[in-house]
């Protein structure tokens, strides 16, 4: 019997970065952040909007002034588990 295929979640340790106007020029800010999510690589996860809006939210990045906003590095990456509601089929239709 084949075991069903589901897609990892990882728990992720990571750099966010973004900017802020100020005056005529853009001031660049970091913060270390830990975050879950089902993609693999960091390009995945800037792109996903659902998931960037959470993160801007989260670290109270609302406001008009604040710019580019991505993931800007991974220290590390720990397997939490498996979801199966998620297909890795569904995954790659995008």
């Amino acid at each position: 019997m084949e075991e069903p295929k589901g897609q990892m979640i990882y728990h992720y340790y990571g750099r966010l970065s973004w900017k802020r106007k100020r005056g005529n020029g853009y001031i660049n800010h970091r913060k270390d952040i830990r975050f879950v999510s089902r993609a693999e690589t960091i390009e995945q996860m800037n792109k996903d909007l659902f998931f960037m809006m959470q993160v801007m939210v989260e670290h109270g990045l609302t406001a008009n002034s604040i710019t580019d906003v991505k993931i800007e590095e991974v220290y590390k990456r720990e397997e939490m588990s498996r979801s199966f509601y998620y297909k890795e089929d569904e995954r790659n239709d995008n």
